[in-house]
């Protein structure tokens, strides 16, 4: 199965870039602050979903720390993501310039 480490990523970053501008149009009271708001929702959703994928398959963690991590990626959004993705993921799968 092909490997997704490069689009999971780039998910991630769109929804904190999507974020961070719906905040910023809430802020200034624009008209379609609440679309982008649900715009960064779904691409928020999509990189959940390739982040369980990565941890499911990942085969250098327990399955304990496999239901903590999902618990938390799920529950706290982006929160969980920024942790993740800087903290947790080198642990979860092997890095793609690592392994070439």
């Amino acid at each position: 199965m092909k490997n997704l480490y490069q689009q999971t990523t780039q998910a991630f970053y769109f929804s904190l870039i999507f974020y961070i501008g719906a905040i910023v149009l809430f802020l200034l009271k624009v008209s379609i602050a609440p679309i982008l708001f649900s715009f960064a929702l779904l691409v928020s959703l999509i990189w959940i979903f390739l982040t369980i994928r990565e941890i499911m398959l990942s085969g250098r963690i327990a399955n304990s720390e496999r239901l903590l991590l999902i618990i938390f990626i799920i529950l706290l959004n982006i929160f969980a993501g920024l942790v993740y993705f800087f903290l947790l993921r080198k642990r979860v799968v092997l890095d793609q310039n690592k392994k070439k």
